[in-house]
């Protein structure tokens, strides 16, 4: 499995859900199948998965999207699992022609309390036979065996195994997993909110092999690989700071 990591720069909504849906349909007008995640920095709970494997996630401590302002956030796509999720994910759809399901939308709410609902079902075809425990849950029921629960490791551990899980999904209506993954990381670089996905995606790298993994950073200014700076940045038209 091969995966492609969408990014922004210091500004939101600069197309990011457009760049990575384009970049799935390429690879699959190149023969791939392609998958997508949606990382949502909030902790909204839906994720993007495709043939090719894309993923979008978003930093924020929502539990669904169903609940969150579309002044703020846009149009609540639903799924066919009745996942309420990330419009992105609807891009990701048209442009992939595939089906996603609610995980394809990974949030920080989902990574630190799963949806309660799955706990009562007791047969998941997404998780064939195998239920997911949030990181929370996993304390709870003693599995870190008494250790002090941190966000480095456990939490960046459990996004990698979220994500691993997700893209192997098959979203094309096909046997088996898809060759590559896109995944897109909402939010923007410097926000708080965001560190512990910038941390775990680059373990996530590592752990992977460099030449399974791409980076492409999507910046106001110019498209460029992940390069970044830190500087301030005080938006007027809306009134806040932005850091990077």
């Amino acid at each position: 499995m091969k995966y492609v990591l969408v990014t922004g720069g210091v500004v939101s909504g600069l197309g990011k859900g457009v760049t990575a849906s384009s970049i799935g349909l390429l690879l699959k007008a190149c023969g791939l199948r392609v998958t997508a995640i949606k990382i949502g920095i909030f902790t909204k709970c839906s994720t993007l998965s495709f043939n090719f494997g894309t993923e979008r996630a978003d930093p924020y401590l929502n539990t669904d999207a169903g609940t969150m302002s579309p002044f703020e956030h846009g149009e609540v796509f639903v799924l066919d699992d009745g996942g309420e999720v990330d419009l992105d994910l609807g891009n990701y759809e048209r442009f992939m022609d595939i089906k996603l399901t609610r995980d394809n939308n990974i949030t920080t709410g989902k990574i630190y309390q799963a949806n309660s609902e799955q706990k009562k079902k007791k047969k998941l075809q997404i998780y064939k036979r195998t239920l997911v425990y949030s990181v929370i849950e996993k304390e709870r029921r003693g599995d870190y065996l008494g250790k002090t629960v941190q966000v480095v490791p456990h939490i960046t551990d459990a996004i990698q195994e979220w994500i691993e899980r997700v893209a192997h999904i098959p979203v094309d209506g096909k046997p088996g997993s898809a060759d590559v993954c896109v995944i897109e990381l909402g939010g923007t670089i410097g926000d708080i909110e965001s560190m512990p996905f910038i941390q775990a995606l680059g373990q996530f790298s590592y752990k992977v092999g460099k030449n399974d993994t791409k980076f492409y950073g999507k910046d106001c200014f110019s498209d460029e690989y992940l390069m970044y700076k830190l500087k301030y940045v005080y938006l007027y038209p809306y009134g806040v700071l932005k850091y990077y």
